[in-house]
């Protein structure tokens, strides 16, 4: 499923990929983030590769938390 900047779900988008980033620069798996902030690893897996699926900002709250991320992160424009 392909969404394009005026969707409204490219938020999704956004925030999946940044948080995709987060956690590459932080050194961690899906499962290792997944671990951390008490989530299944598949939850993670989908949110980085499916722009489709939806989540709440609390999850991005949690991660924000534990991984010492400003939420704003989450929702720097991508390329």
């Amino acid at each position: 499923m392909s969404i394009e900047k005026k969707d409204l779900k490219y938020i999704y988008v956004i925030a999946g990929k940044n948080l995709k980033r987060i956690r590459k620069e932080h050194n961690l798996t899906q499962i290792q983030l997944a671990d951390l902030i008490g989530y299944e690893e598949s939850t993670i897996s989908n949110i980085e590769a499916r722009p489709h699926r939806s989540f709440s900002l609390e999850f991005l709250y949690i991660i924000s938390i534990k991984l010492n991320v400003p939420m704003e992160e989450f929702f720097k424009p991508i390329d």
